[in-house]
C-alpha cells in the first residue's frame, strides 16, 4: 500500500463506510470571552469534551479529534449498512446528549458557568482514513466530512437539535422498526453549489402515545381497503419490470435521466456493443435497483444531475455508500466540471460529459471506463 507523509499525517489510500457527527458548542466563544478565570475556561471545556465522550463512547461510537469547541464523533459498526441495531444506536446517542444537556447544566450553574447547548450534525458515506500524530490515532477526511460540517455550519442547523443529511436518512428510512419510532422532517437544503441542493432532515423521537394512535389507524384502514389479488399481481408484475434477472457474464450499464428521449439516445449510442442495458427515469427507482444487485462487477452508472426528488449529486452519494467501487459517469448541460470535481473524491473530467454529448466521445468514454 502506497502511502503518503505530509505534516505529520500519512493518507493510507483505505476508505469505509459509515455514520459521523459533528457536536458544536453553541457560543462558547462568546461565554468564554467573558471569563477571567483561567480555570473556569479549564473546566468549561472538559465539562463539555468529557461529558461528550462518555456518551458517545456509550452508544458505539469514537471521537476522532475536536476541533476547538466542536466535535467529530463516528459509529464504526455503521460501516454495515444493514446492521439496524448499530444505526439506532448513532441516532439515541445524539438524542442522549441532548437529554443529558439538563443535568450538565445543572452542575455548570453551581459553579456559575453558563450552560451548554448544542448543534448536532450527521450524516453517511465514505469516509477517507489517515493516521495522525505517531501514526497510531486516525483522522478522517473526504466529501462526508465536509458535507456534515457544512450542514453544521450552515443556518440550517438549529440549536439542541438532530439534523441529518439526505444519504443518512436514507438509510434510515429503510429500517422499518426505525421509521416507526423517529420522525424525520424536512429541513430544506444545504447549498453545496449555486445549483446544487443537498437536502437535511430534523430527526425527533416518536412519543408513545402517538406511535398507538399511528398504529390504530393503520389498522383501521387495513380493515377498511384490504387488498387484493390483483393489486399483488399487478404489483409483482411491476417489480419484476425493474429487476430483470441479470446476466453476471456481461458489462453492465445503467442509465439514469429524468428525459426518456434522452434515454433512448444512449441506448441507440449502445446497442451492437454487448452490453446489458437497462435505464431509470426515476432516480429513486433507480437506487433501490442498485440496492438488489447481487453483485457490483464490470458496472457503470451514467447519471445526470439536475433531476427531481434525488439530483445526480445526491444519487451518487447513495450508491457510492452501497459499493463505493461502482463506476460512475456523470452526463449534465451544467457545464460546472470544477465544482463537481470539488465535492466528488476520485473524479476525474473525463468522467463529466456535457450534453449535447457526442456520439463518439460518449461510447468510446463508456468503454474506457469499463475496461
Amino acid at each position: 500500500m502506497k502511502n503518503f507523509s505530509a505534516n505529520g499525517i500519512r493518507f493510507s489510500g483505505d476508505s469505509i463506510r459509515s455514520c459521523i457527527g459533528f457536536i458544536d458548542l453553541v457560543d462558547s466563544t462568546k461565554n468564554t470571552i467573558t471569563m477571567d478565570n483561567l480555570e473556569h475556561i479549564r473546566i468549561y471545556y472538559s465539562k463539555f469534551i468529557n461529558s461528550l465522550s462518555k456518551i458517545v463512547k456509550s452508544y458505539g461510537g469514537k471521537v476522532i479529534k475536536n476541533i476547538g469547541d466542536c466535535l467529530l464523533v463516528y459509529f464504526p459498526k455503521t460501516s454495515d449498512n444493514k446492521n439496524e441495531q448499530a444505526f439506532r444506536e448513532a441516532i439515541e446517542c445524539g438524542l442522549k446528549i441532548l437529554d443529558s444537556r439538563y443535568d450538565v447544566n445543572q452542575e455548570l450553574s453551581k459553579q456559575y458557568l453558563p450552560p451548554f447547548n448544542y448543534r448536532i450534525s450527521m450524516d453517511y458515506g465514505i469516509l477517507d482514513l489517515a493516521l495522525v500524530g505517531d501514526y497510531s490515532q486516525i483522522d478522517l477526511f473526504g466529501s462526508t466530512v465536509n458535507l456534515c460540517s457544512k450542514i453544521n455550519s450552515s443556518s440550517l442547523s438549529v440549536a439542541n437539535q438532530i439534523i441529518i443529511g439526505d444519504n443518512f436518512y436514507r438509510i434510515l428510512k429503510s429500517f422499518s422498526n426505525i421509521n416507526n419510532n423517529y420522525n424525520f422532517i424536512n429541513n430544506d437544503e444545504c447549498k453545496i453549489t449555486k445549483t446544487i441542493g443537498y437536502s437535511t432532515y430534523i430527526v425527533k423521537k416518536v412519543n408513545k402515545l402517538s406511535l398507538d394512535n399511528s398504529s390504530t389507524i393503520n389498522s383501521l384502514r387495513k380493515k377498511m381497503v384490504g387488498s387484493s389479488t390483483d393489486d399483488f399481481i399487478e404489483t409483482k408484475s411491476k417489480k419484476d419490470l425493474f429487476f430483470p434477472q441479470t446476466n453476471n457474464n456481461k458489462r453492465r450499464i445503467i442509465l439514469v435521466d429524468d428525459d426518456p428521449d434522452i434515454l433512448l439516445t444512449y441506448e441507440s449510442f449502445l446497442k451492437g456493443n454487448g452490453y446489458e442495458i437497462i435505464s431509470f427515469t426515476d432516480p429513486t427507482d433507480a437506487l433501490n435497483y442498485i440496492k438488489d444487485l447481487p453483485n457490483f462487477n464490470d458496472l457503470l452508472i451514467t447519471l445526470d444531475i439536475r433531476m427531481n426528488d434525488l439530483n445526480g449529486f445526491q444519487l451518487q452519494q447513495q450508491i457510492k455508500s452501497i459499493e463505493p467501487t461502482i463506476k460512475i459517469l456523470f452526463v449534465t448541460i451544467l457545464d460546472i466540471s470544477d465544482e463537481i470535481l470539488t465535492f466528488v473524491p476520485g473524479l476525474s473530467k473525463e468522467q463529466i460529459l456535457i450534453k449535447p454529448v457526442d456520439k463518439k466521445l460518449f461510447t468510446n468514454t463508456v468503454k474506457k471506463m469499463l475496461k
